[in-house]
């Protein structure tokens, strides 16, 4: 193995094919590892009860069983972990955790790339990992495709099938399929609580005979009723085969590397038979650059219109969406109007920004699958997984103050408050010395401590004794809440019972009219607009990216292969020895790769 390894790095160096290197370095570093992971995928139809086992099997028994398929994602179980919690990575990259794997919801998860859970449960050795896939049966072809995509990496594949079902055609397709791959299939029959023992038995013969898989390795389980050792059994065995698995599987994808890396051999000495076979060649490679360019620009023209109406779809949301939420937030009570209508503003548009982004990448795969298998392909990766994620907005302007909005005479309307108290506290003690006449001049005083004064005088001209005295208390009363007021209008916290009663008074009578003017006109004059206009920026500038990463990739694709060629077409022009080498080697390598 370790000299087979050391050939085909050796070769894919010389042809400079640099995923293979990656490729052989993956598998040859899982064979050194004594913790190696086995990657065992539950295949079955849709409804074949694949997520009810997978619940048994764990602690937390969280995962939604869906009535219908929603979802393409692939859920990974990890066992024997420390506590229970999730990982999603969605389809711009993004990793987010899920503390309580009740909240993930399969209709939310539609456009995740994957799921990693994370369970306590010790019932599955911690080196095995189990996947959970879409139904083999799932109306959709984005299920499927992720399923094909998914499988190169298994390791085995445990197969569901109810047991109250028949074997379809999908089912033993998808078996032969795996054959060919030389993964190892483990059947397991569910929803066995409702047969008997004679049942079950003639249904693991029927099932083993159309399926031409061992009896030995079909179990019968039901996770309703808890009926598990089987399968646990099946796991045991599977464990103590795990080197043997690993051998075997490793060996197959090593021997699709050497069935590439003679294809590509194979393409450039057919290629460099002659000189002129070289031109061909190379010209060739400019008419496939054409083409795809071509192709590409068909798809930008084709997929326009979609990023426009989805331009005007987000528009139309946010519009909708934020006049909701701001109209509700100033309806109700708030410690910080201006930060709670930044924060719903910045929310909302995030979350619209990246559904804005899931859809023009299921746009460009849509109209990409639609190509397939025509003139028009385009044969590039980034098609499939195009990062999007530098479509972002920048910052929405900001300029309201809803927190003092209304609340600017707070201030004068108290002082005026204390002056026309102080006032009917002096006239009452007044009226009763017979003074009501000197004090309805004294009503008009601008302020409290003219008020006081006034008081004062009054005061002295009384002979009076006893309603002298009262006058002078009445004085040093409003003194001293002249100089409350005046130290309290200082402080920022705790302003007493009035700032409360002219607090809410002018609350309700004049900041909640005017924060909803307010927010009404700064929505249809200047945020929506603005996001309007940031919005449409970015769908032009995004469809300027999408061409330029589409081109940029068949350009490199096609540079690679024609750079091989030009400088086998420069050696045989050239430096004929040295070409009539280099067309020796690959003639080497390609008579040891067929000896492997």
């Amino acid at each position: 193995m370790c000299e087979n390894f050391d050939l085909l790095f050796e070769i894919a160096q010389f042809l400079g094919l640099d995923n293979y290197e990656e490729q052989l370095n993956a598998i040859k570093s899982r064979s050194e590892r004594e913790d190696t992971t086995l990657l065992l995928p539950f295949v079955g139809e849709f409804s074949s009860g694949k997520t009810t086992l997978i619940n048994a099997l764990t602690d937390s028994k969280k995962l939604e069983t869906a009535t219908k398929p929603t979802t393409a994602t692939i859920y990974e179980i990890h066992f024997g972990c420390d506590s229970c919690y999730a990982k999603v990575l969605t389809e711009d990259m993004e990793l987010r955790e899920i503390k309580d794997i009740a909240d993930l919801k399969n209709e939310e998860l539609a456009d995740a790339k994957v799921v990693t859970v994370f369970d306590t449960s010790k019932k599955i050795p911690s080196s095995t990992i189990i996947v959970d896939t879409p139904g083999l049966s799932s109306p959709d072809p984005k299920h499927k495709q992720t399923l094909v995509n998914f499988l190169p990496l298994a390791d085995g594949i445990i197969l569901i099938v109810d047991i109250n079902q028949q074997i379809t055609r999908s089912l033993t397709d998808f078996i032969n399929t795996m054959k060919l791959s030389k993964r190892p299939i483990f059947l397991v029959l569910t929803k066995s609580d409702t047969k008997s023992q004679f049942e079950i038995e003639a249904a693991k013969e029927y099932v083993s005979k159309n399926c031409e898989i061992p009896l030995k390795q079909v179990s019968v389980v039901s996770a309703a009723k808890g009926y598990l050792d089987e399968l646990y059994k099946l796991f045991e065995s599977i464990q103590k085969d795990k080197k043997n698995i690993i051998q075997q599987v490793d060996a197959q994808r090593t021997q699709n590397i050497v069935n590439s890396l003679i294809d590509h051999i194979d393409e450039l000495m057919k290629a460099s038979s002659s000189d002129k076979d070289l031109d061909d060649a190379i010209r060739k490679c400019q008419y496939e650059l054409d083409k795809i360019s071509r192709n590409i620009d068909n798809l930008l023209n084709s997929i326009g219109d979609d990023i426009e109406d989805q331009t005007h779809i987000t528009c139309r949301l946010f519009e909708d969406n934020i006049s909701s939420k701001l109209n509700a937030l100033i309806g109700n009570k708030s410690n910080n109007f201006d930060a709670d209508a930044i924060s719903a503003i910045n929310t909302t548009a995030s979350l619209l920004m990246g559904d804005f982004r899931s859809n023009i990448q299921k746009t460009l795969f849509s109209h990409a699958n639609k190509k397939k298998g025509t003139d028009d392909e385009i044969p590039l990766e980034s098609l499939k997984n195009m990062d999007l994620s530098g479509v972002q907005l920048s910052g929405l302007s900001y300029g309201l103050d809803l927190n003092s909005m209304g609340h600017e005479y707070d201030g004068m309307i108290k002082t005026g408050l204390i002056a026309v108290t102080a006032v009917a506290a002096t006239a009452a003690v007044v009226a009763t010395a017979g003074g009501a006449a000197a004090v309805a001049g004294a009503a008009t005083i601008d302020n409290v401590i003219d008020v006081a004064d006034t008081v004062s005088d009054v005061g002295s001209i009384i002979s009076n004794k006893n309603t002298a005295n009262r006058i002078e208390t009445a004085t040093r009363f409003v003194e001293k809440a002249t100089e409350e007021y005046g130290r309290m209008s200082q402080q920022t916290q705790d302003k007493g019972m009035i700032d409360s009663l002219i607090g809410l008074a002018t609350e309700n009578l004049m900041s909640k009219p005017k924060r909803a003017r307010a927010v009404r006109v700064y929505i249809d004059e200047t945020l929506t607009p603005e996001f309007k206009s940031q919005l449409n920026s970015i769908s032009e500038r995004l469809k300027c990216d999408v061409s330029a990463s589409l081109h940029n990739e068949a350009s490199q694709m096609i540079t690679q292969k024609a750079d091989a060629l030009k400088e086998l077409q420069a050696e045989y022009k050239e430096k004929k020895d040295k070409f009539n080498e280099r067309m020796d080697k690959l003639r080497e390598y390609k008579s040891k790769l067929l000896t492997l």
